[in-house]
C-alpha cells in the first residue's frame, strides 16, 4: 500500500468516525459528567453526547501532545509522546499464572511481587505495578488495587501503573500518592505519578465505573489511556474499518471527556482493537488485524496530536509455543514501526489475556531486545565500515582473528541470552536447553533485585495513609 493510500485510509477512518460521533452519539453512562458536557454547549440527548467536529477538535487542543510521568527516582521518568518509545509490562488483571506446557493455575500474592521485582530488574521498563496479576489469596473489595499499589510503592521507585476500579479505588489511590509524596492534588497536577487504562464499553459507550475513574485521575491531573477494545464481528462490523471506526470514535470521545473534566489533563489516544474468530465467538489479538489497527491507531492518535498507546507482544497462543512467538513479534514490531508511544502488554502475556507467565515475560523481553536492535539502524561511520581492516585483509582473508574483531565482538553483534546457536550433542532436546536458558535468567534477574528505598517519613506517611484507608499491609514485607 503506498502513502497517499494510507494517508486516504486514515481520512476515510476520521470522517466515518465523526459521523458516528455527530449522528449515532456516544452513550455516557454517568450523570454528573453529563451535565458537564452540557453546561459546555454540547449536545447531550438522553444519555448520549453529541460532539460537532468543531466542539472535539477544540476540547482535544488542551490536550498535551507530550507528558512526563515522574517516577520517584528520577532516572525512570517516562517522557510518552512525540517519538518516544515506552515499554511496559502486561497488565490486565490475569487471574492465572501458566508455564511452559500452559497448564494453569490460580495468581497468588507471591506471584504478582515476583513480577514487580522482574520490571523492576528490567532496564527498558519505566513504569510498574498495576495489575499484572489479581492474586486470588487477597480480597477482592475496594482494597485490593490500593494493596497491590502499596506493594509497588515498597519495591519499586519507577512510575507507577493504576488498577481499573471505580471512584472508591482511585479516591483511594489519589490519597495515597499525596501520602508518600508530601503533596497536595495540586502537586500531583504539576508532577504526574501514575497512569491508569479507561476502556470503552464498545460499541459507542462508557459505563459509570471507567468514567468514575477518568474523572478522579483527570481532577488530580494524573494521565489516562482511553482504549477501546472493539471486536470485529462482534461489539464492532466485521469488516476492520468499520471496527476502527468506532474505536476512533471512542477514544476521541474519551480524551474529549478527559479535558472536560479538566483542561491539560495528559490522555493517550488508545486502542486495544482487533477482531473475534467468527468460528467460535472468541475475542482475538495475536492476529494480522491486531497489527493493522496498530497501524490506524499511531497514525490518527497523530492526526490529533495526541500520544498514543498500542502493540505489546500479543498473542492467543495457550502455551509457550512457535505461534507464541510468530504472533507476538508481528504486534510488537508493528507498534514500534508506526511509533506507538505507550505499547502496553509488552511481556509475559498468553492466551488472549487469558495468564501471565513467567516464561514467557522473558522470552518477551528477547523480542523488545530485538526489535530495539532493528531500530536502531546501521552504523555507517568509518569504523563500522572497516575500510581499514577490508584492505588489509583482501581478498581470501580471514577476520576472526582482526584487532577490529576483537574491539567490537562484544558491543556489534546482537546477541542472546536464551536463544540456541551453534550445534548441540547428539541427545539433547533443543526445547529443554531452551527452558534452562529461559529459567536461569529469571532466576539471575531476581537475584539481581534490589529493594529501592524509601525514606523513613515517606513510609510513615503511607503506612499511616494505608491505615485509614482499611488496607491490610501485615503480609506486605520489603525484602531484606
Amino acid at each position: 500500500m503506498t502513502l497517499e493510500q494510507t494517508e486516504q485510509n486514515v481520512k476515510n477512518l476520521d470522517d466515518a468516525a465523526m459521523t458516528l460521533i455527530e449522528t449515532a452519539g456516544i452513550r455516557v453512562h454517568h450523570p454528573e459528567l453529563l451535565e458537564m458536557v452540557s453546561d459546555q454547549g454540547i449536545r447531550v440527548s438522553g444519555r448520549k453526547v453529541f460532539f460537532t467536529k468543531a466542539q472535539l477538535t477544540k476540547w482535544l487542543s488542551h490536550a498535551p501532545d507530550t507528558f512526563t510521568l515522574y517516577a520517584r527516582n528520577p532516572r525512570w521518568n517516562a517522557v510518552i509522546g512525540g517519538d518516544h518509545i515506552e515499554h511496559a509490562s502486561s497488565n490486565a488483571g490475569f487471574p492465572y499464572i501458566a508455564d511452559p506446557k500452559g497448564i494453569r493455575r490460580p495468581a497468588r500474592f507471591k506471584d504478582y511481587l515476583t513480577f514487580l521485582k522482574l520490571v523492576h530488574t528490567t532496564p527498558h521498563f519505566k513504569i510498574n505495578g498495576g495489575v499484572m496479576v489479581t492474586p486470588g489469596d487477597l480480597e477482592n473489595d475496594d482494597t485490593l488495587f490500593p494493596t497491590l499499589l502499596y506493594a509497588t510503592l515498597l519495591h519499586s521507585d519507577k512510575c507507577l501503573f493504576g488498577g481499573m476500579g471505580g471512584r472508591a479505588e482511585s479516591d483511594m489511590t489519589m490519597e495515597m500518592l499525596k501520602a508518600v509524596f508530601d503533596t497536595d492534588t495540586r502537586g500531583l497536577i504539576d508532577k504526574p505519578r501514575i497512569i491508569n487504562l479507561v476502556s470503552t464499553l464498545s460499541p459507542l459507550q462508557f459505563d459509570q465505573k471507567m468514567l468514575d475513574t477518568l474523572m478522579v485521575y483527570a481532577a488530580h491531573g494524573q494521565p489516562v489511556i482511553i482504549s477501546p477494545a472493539v471486536m470485529a464481528g462482534s461489539t464492532g462490523p466485521v469488516t476492520l474499518a468499520g471496527a476502527i471506526a468506532v474505536s476512533h470514535a471512542e477514544s476521541l470521545v474519551g480524551c474529549a471527556l478527559a479535558q472536560i473534566v479538566r483542561k491539560g489533563t495528559p490522555v493517550i489516544y488508545g486502542s486495544a482493537t482487533s477482531n473475534a474468530d467468527m468460528r467460535t465467538g472468541a475475542f482475538t489479538i495475536g492476529t494480522p488485524e491486531s497489527a493493522l489497527a496498530v497501524k490506524y491507531c499511531a497514525r490518527l492518535a497523530r492526526s490529533y496530536h495526541l500520544p498514543s498507546r498500542g502493540g505489546g507482544t500479543l498473542n492467543d497462543a495457550k502455551n509457550l509455543s512457535i505461534q507464541a512467538g510468530y504472533e507476538s513479534m508481528m504486534i510488537q514490531m508493528a507498534a514500534n514501526l508506526e511509533g506507538i508511544n505507550f505499547n502496553f502488554h509488552s511481556a509475559g502475556s498468553l492466551d488472549c489475556y487469558g495468564a501471565m507467565s513467567f516464561e514467557k515475560y522473558v522470552v518477551d523481553l528477547d523480542i523488545l531486545e530485538r526489535i530495539r536492535y532493528f531500530l536502531k539502524g546501521l552504523d555507517t561511520g568509518p569504523d563500522h565500515l572497516a575500510l581499514e581492516t577490508i584492505l588489509a585483509v583482501g581478498p581470501g582473508g580471514e577476520y576472526l582473528t582482526q584487532k577490529h574483531t576483537a574491539v567490537h565482538c562484544r558491543t556489534s553483534p546482537f546477541m542472546s541470552d536464551i536463544s540456541l546457536k551453534g550445534t548441540l550433542k547428539t541427545g539433547i532436546s533443543p526445547d529443554k536447553v531452551l527452558l534452562d536458558n529461559i529459567t536461569k535468567k529469571i532466576q539471575a534477574m531476581l537475584d539481581r533485585y534490589q529493594p529501592p528505598q524509601l525514606d523513613t517519613a515517606a513510609r510513615l506517611r503511607l503506612d499511616a495513609c494505608a491505615g485509614f484507608l482499611g488496607i491490610n499491609t501485615a503480609d506486605i514485607r520489603q525484602p531484606e
